[in-house]
């Protein structure tokens, strides 16, 4: 029974260990990223020795308990091991335990005269005080869930769902979507260029997942939120081989939802705005796997593939996109998507004591897309097609971005107390666009709402990508990663030491415009009032005709920001893995981070030299016997910017517009009869100037980091029921955004009688928001003699970024055991602050780091409040049912409080001041008519309702044939189609109200609908 005077006083110790400065630290355990280890202790150690067998491939490794009777094996590859205590060469007891990656697992002896074989697995490890879940190939093979990473991530308690519009977006503990690290065999696999989600291997050579959400170790950085590290199966002595095929029939999906305008005082409220219910969607996976050994105990292999194809139809625009007859000539889209994934393992025995191990992993998605007519009156489609293409690794068009991976890794037993591991690999990324029927010399033309088409006049649009920013045909991103990592185990201590280097590229990144330019319709309800055109203050009534007095106006933009970029990331760590005493463990460390971005002319703009991460924990195994495990944990994380910051941030880029009103539409749709209402503009004085390297970041940059503290205890009460709790607090101490704020400057030029007129002005510059800022200004406009300029946050209008985590996790669990296995995770958590980090989930924005979040200090007028990955409750549970050895059943229950609103609008015109740089609707401000909205804080526009979903699962496994089973998934099974994302935009950018502010997102806006998936799978050991 749990002693409450025990759990008290166990949990005073691990704070009071916590809290030590430097005598503590999480344990960083003595293995890898990719491995495990196995501990104990052993009943009178004199001349003992324990031997270790992995039952499948042979591998042993001898090692000798120490004066105390402490083991530990480390760096063991994950597998199930057979462990025998020898003594004068005799086995006198044996156990048998399943390593797991990144986890600790003790097999212990007591002092008996017998042989004593038992079997267990505890759930509880003491060596560790890492937060998160792991997962085996079994249990995600019984569990309903989809095959995919990111599936594998929201079952870990402290993760949920970011904005739907982010390609493989998660959020680890209130992190922004792009600050997770991803792993495969000890290899980065993240996205270089944006950090949004990773490439991944055929679900089916998953041997294990390991979600770590806090708490972790020296060994893992580049990560404010949380880590993904993923082994894969290996060959063993038997050969195997298998096969599975499933499919997803469009005949058992539930229709999807359609969309309608919210209510917001306009004449659209309530009318159909995205048609859903069209929709068909049909899936069907094959993969093949073999398996075993080329040379017995020596050299294995594994070879794994599969193949997805999805084939979707479905309405692809709005109804206000339609013409007045409701037609649309690119409103219907047939979507062929194929993944294929392989993955070829190798393992190499050299000895007992050397192994070398060669991973190839293979991950290509690629889209096929062809837009037809549809006719939103008649709901009609004939199926003629007018535009689509061929994608490979496109965020947001293809199903997730992939690359081709090799890895090469070693690791060295040099003594029983020194072990080694290196580790080198590479991984490329192909990303194309081959569209059918792009015209790049043809302009788009796009309305701001229907409302801008002018009564009479025709509007062609013969640019099929109209109002989309498109990629190159193609472009490509490489990683290179070195790791050396080395551990030495000296008395009471194990000293664990490590380097990395990564070297990330990015080539023909970036976007353009369409056909060069794009014409967008306006109309605004007040033509003889003043308008706030991206800065420049006029009326659209300038006496130009009859269409600029009713309202009717027209914009020119330009957008291109093509170009290369690269990063440089390294870093080293030393910790200490100290038994203090038998029962106390104690870890202290520190990581030391640095990066590098360079331009497209591999000029370097943004270092960062020193980056210091120290972390403490300790781990208190309360009884001695592994059943109570008290843990806290203290430590400092950073996070580095991904190459896509070079794109626009360091490297030339056009942003640019220019307002006009017009008398006549041509044939091609382009206005004519133009009268300029502005000159030529720039929200970020973008006009595809060269920047100096010298001049886009702030020289006296901090790194972003933030701080985070952790305290529990989980109980093994009885073999079938295990428990625990664990509070959680971060905060983000420093942040590093953009600033495109030019008037700061003015004001120091003008203080400090500095003249401006050679200088091309000011864009963007990369800084720390709240905090002083050295620049250097190019004032003379000559490259050279660059002027030193300090700005105070004051002087920049910013307060500190905030951004704060608190929560609170309670679990009950199962273990499996009488045919049973379940778990259930509650999740009481707040996160609130003026900054969500890295991204902006209120617009999508996927320029990480470079949001417009921090551009100029309007934007974060009242921008403190809850943020968007806030879920104040989430309960999840899962598990699995063994009914009869023939029928399994399995159950994925989530129920998770909405997401928080936020409402932006238009800045107010009364509080603008000269030089405001006008982002339309950007800011804090909302609810009120034109031009004049009150403010209206972060997060307190209302909440997107609970979001409650229940899968399941039935496995059927005839005992008439060994290895053949079918299986039959079925998602969302009650069906509710919950809003997961609105527009959170109150107004156009020329103030009017938008007529789809709080309306769902017209694809993604609500839960997929009920579908059901079979499975039919055979495996055979030979």
């Amino acid at each position: 029974m749990l002693r409450k005077t025990v759990l008290v006083h166990a949990l005073s110790i691990a704070f009071g260990a916590a809290a030590l400065s430097v005598a503590v630290v999480e344990p960083a355990m003595a293995q890898s990223n990719a491995s495990g280890n196995v501990y104990g202790r052993v009943d009178g150690a004199a001349g003992a020795t324990v031997v270790l067998s992995n039952t499948e491939t042979g591998l042993r490794r001898t090692v000798t308990p120490d004066a105390s009777g402490r083991y530990q094996a480390s760096a063991m590859p994950p597998g199930h091991y057979k462990v025998e205590l020898m003594r004068e060469g005799k086995v006198v007891n044996t156990t048998e335990v399943d390593v797991l990656i990144g986890q600790g697992v003790d097999a212990s002896f007591s002092n008996v005269a017998k042989v004593e074989i038992t079997a267990r697995r505890s759930r509880i490890d003491v060596s560790s005080a890492n937060n998160g879940a792991t997962f085996t190939a079994k249990e995600l093979a019984q569990l309903p869930i989809q095959q995919s990473v990111s599936a594998i991530v929201q079952l870990a308690p402290n993760t949920t769902r970011a904005d739907p519009r982010y390609a493989a977006g998660a959020s680890f503990g209130g992190g922004g979507a792009s600050e997770n690290a991803y792993y495969i065999n000890g290899f980065p696999v993240t996205n270089p260029l944006t950090q949004l989600g990773a490439s991944e291997l055929p679900f089916g050579a998953i041997a294990q997942a390991q979600v770590l959400t806090g708490g972790f170790g020296a060994e893992f950085g580049r990560s404010i939120g949380g880590v993904m590290n993923i082994t894969t199966k290996s060959g063993t002595n038997n050969w195997e081989a298998g096969a599975q095929a499933s499919i997803e029939p469009n005949g058992l999906r539930s229709k999807a939802r359609n969309v309608y305008y919210a209510h917001n005082d306009q004449p659209t409220d309530g009318t159909l705005y995205a048609k859903n219910d069209l929709t068909s969607d049909s899936q069907n996976r094959v993969g093949a796997y073999v398996g075993g050994p080329i040379i017995e105990d020596k050299l294995f292999m594994f070879i794994a593939a599969e193949r997805t194809n999805q084939k979707r139809d479905g309405v692809a625009r709005t109804s206000d996109e339609a013409d007045t007859d409701g037609s649309l000539s690119s409103g219907w889209l047939h979507r062929k998507n194929t993944t294929t994934r392989y993955l070829a393992k190798f393992d190499w025995n050299i000895n007992d004591n050397h192994r070398l191990e060669w991973t190839s992993i293979g991950d290509k998605p690629e889209s096929d897309l062809r837009y037809s007519d549809f006719n939103y009156n008649t709901f009609a489609h004939t199926g003629k097609v007018v535009s689509g293409g061929h994608y490979e690794s496109v965020a947001n068009i293809t199903p997730t971005i992939g690359a081709k991976t090799n890895i090469l890794r070693y690791t060295g037993n040099l003594t029983d107390a020194l072990t080694l591991q290196v580790l080198y690999g590479e991984n490329k990324t192909d990303h194309v666009n081959d569209r059918m029927g792009y015209n790049p010399t043809v302009p788009g033309i796009t309305f701001d709402s229907q409302a801008a088409k002018a009564p009479g006049l025709t509007y062609n649009n013969p640019q099929p990508f109209a109002g989309q920013r498109i990629n190159t045909d193609y472009s490509y991103d490489k990683v290179k990663s070195t790791r050396v990592d080395l551990e030495w185990k000296l008395g009471d201590h194990t000293l664990r030491a490590g380097i990395d280097d990564n070297k990330l590229s990015s080539y023909g990144a970036g976007d353009l415009t369409p056909g060069g330019f794009t014409w967008t319709y306006f109309k605004t309800d007040t033509p003889n009032d003043l308008q706030s055109l991206t800065g420049y203050k006029t009326k659209v009534n300038n006496g130009s005709g009859p269409l600029a007095a009713a309202g009717y106006y027209v914009r020119k933009q330009i957008f291109e920001d093509v170009t290369a970029a690269f990063s440089n990331q390294s870093a080293q760590y030393l910790e200490d893995r100290w038994q203090l005493t038998k029962d106390l463990l104690v870890t202290g460390g520190v990581r030391i981070e640095q990066y590098k971005n360079l331009n497209g002319e591999r000029q370097a703009f943004l270092k960062m030299d020193n980056q210091i991460n120290p972390r403490v924990s300790a781990v208190w195994d309360a009884y001695g016997d592994a059943s109570l495990k008290v843990f806290g944990s203290l430590g400092r994380y950073s996070i580095q910017i991904p190459t896509h910051i070079a794109i626009r941030g360091a490297s030339r880029s056009t942003y640019t517009r220019t307002f006009y009103t017009y008398t006549g539409v041509g044939a091609d749709g382009q206005p004519t009869g133009l009268t300029a209402l502005t000159p030529l503009v720039s929200p970020d004085n973008e006009f595809g100037q060269a920047k100096l390297p010298e001049t886009v970041a702030a020289q006296n940059l901090k790194p972003s980091y933030q701080d985070e503290f952790t305290l529990g205890f989980e109980r093994m009460y009885s073999p079938e029921l295990n428990f625990g709790a664990k509070v959680t607090y971060r905060k983000l101490r420093t942040t590093i955004d953009d600033w495109c704020d030019q008037r700061p400057f003015d004001a120091w030029a003008a203080a400090h009688n500095v003249n401006e007129d050679n200088w091309a002005g000011f864009m963007c510059a990369s800084i720390n928001p709240g905090q002083t800022n050295d620049f250097l200004v190019d004032f003379s406009g000559t490259g050279k003699n660059l002027t030193p300029v300090s700005l105070s946050a004051k002087e920049m209008g910013f307060g500190k970024p905030e951004r704060t985590y608190s929560a609170l996790d309670l679990f009950l669990e199962h273990p499996m055991r009488n045919g049973w296995y379940g778990k259930v995770n509650y999740t009481w958590s707040r996160s609130k602050g003026n900054t969500e980090g890295q991204t902006l989930s209120a617009v999508a924005q996927t320029d990480v780091a470079a949001t417009q979040t921090w551009d100029h200090y309007e934007i974060m007028e009242y921008a403190n409040g809850v943020l968007p990955n806030d879920r104040t409750h989430q309960i999840k549970a899962y598990g699995y049912w063994e009914v009869t050895p023939e029928w399994i059943l399995g159950g994925n229950f989530l129920a998770a409080s909405g997401m928080p609103i936020t409402c932006l609008g238009t800045y107010p015109i009364d509080k603008q001041t000269d030089g405001f740089p006008d982002y339309g609707a950007a800011y804090h401000y909302c609810f009120g008519p034109s031009g004049a909205n009150p403010p209206s804080p972060q997060g307190s526009a209302g909440r997107l309702p609970w979001d409650v979903r229940l899968d399941a699962s039935l496995t059927y496994r005839p005992a008439a044939v060994k290895g053949l089973s079918f299986k039959v998934d079925v998602f969302n099974v009650l069906n509710k189609q919950t809003v997961q994302q609105v527009d959170q935009l109150y107004n156009t950018d020329d103030g009017s109200r938008n007529p789809t502010w709080n309306t769902p997102g017209a694809f993604v806006g609500y839960t997929a609908p009920r579908s059901a998936r079979f499975t039919v799978e055979y495996n055979h050991r030979f």
